[in-house]
């Protein structure tokens, strides 16, 4: 015998979670508590809640039904029906079979048709040379250049560029006013001339400037040594002349 009280008159016994898919679950007119929170957010007692869009209701009551949208299958039982996209308009259809064969038309002309890297050896030259005998057996009607692609050639190998090669220079053809005011390169090594000459002369006035000093240097210093016999009077003589030189005033 429990102590537990019994039930007021009218009670029914609670019932799962509101179902809006169950057409016998009748919604209470003020609705639900947990209806009157906001889904997805926490409530809060500084922020006033407000009503939820439908369709933030409908996602939140089917995330705690676990209810999937997804009809069951007719034909395999256990599975669920997979939907599959119907486009029955002529504007789509005519965009697939427009765009499929604009694709095909330029891969094919790509691979077959155009002339790659000048006529040398490239990735498609194997199907271009195909093209080109099947339109010279069928057609016959090949150019000069068309027939010399018909022959694998390779490009030359590059050669390096050494520091010894001279600067090709281009003389310039036409003898307007404007070109003839250009400084050809017999201009340049006519310049280059008059001023290594300049500075050859520079050198040679320093060299000459150099050994007249030394020249003087070597005579002063003989000088001083053959009077040094002399007498101290003359060497006073000598000393004051010296430095009366020197005296700008």
């Amino acid at each position: 015998m429990s102590d537990r009280r019994p039930n007021p008159p009218g009670w029914v016994p609670p019932k799962a979670p509101y179902n809006p898919y169950d057409p016998t679950d009748v919604r209470p007119p003020g609705g639900y508590p947990s209806e009157f929170d906001t889904p997805g957010k926490e409530r809060s007692w500084s922020i006033r809640p407000k009503e939820p869009e439908n369709y933030r209701v409908v996602k939140d009551q089917l995330k705690r039904l676990q209810y999937t949208p997804r009809p069951l299958s007719d034909l395999y039982p256990g599975q669920y029906k997979v939907l599959r996209r119907v486009e029955s308009g002529a504007f789509n259809t005519g965009v697939k079979y427009t765009s499929f064969i604009l694709g095909t038309g330029i891969v094919v002309f790509g691979v077959f048709f155009y002339r790659w890297n000048d006529g040398y050896e490239n990735v498609f030259s194997s199907t271009y040379r195909f093209q080109l005998r099947m339109r010279d057996a069928l057609f016959g009607n090949l150019s000069e250049s068309q027939k010399d692609d018909l022959k694998p050639k390779q490009r030359g190998m590059t050669r390096k560029s050494s520091g010894n090669d001279e600067a090709a220079f281009i003389e310039p053809s036409r003898e307007d006013s404007h070109s003839m005011q250009r400084p050809q390169r017999m201009h340049y090594i006519e310049a280059e001339r008059i001023k290594q000459e300049r500075e050859e002369a520079i050198l040679r006035a320093v060299d000459i400037a150099e050994a007249e000093l030394r020249a003087q240097k070597a005579s002063g210093v003989a000088v001083a040594a053959g009077s040094g016999s002399a007498t101290p009077s003359a060497t006073n003589s000598v000393t004051g002349q010296t430095r009366s030189t020197w005296k700008f005033w």
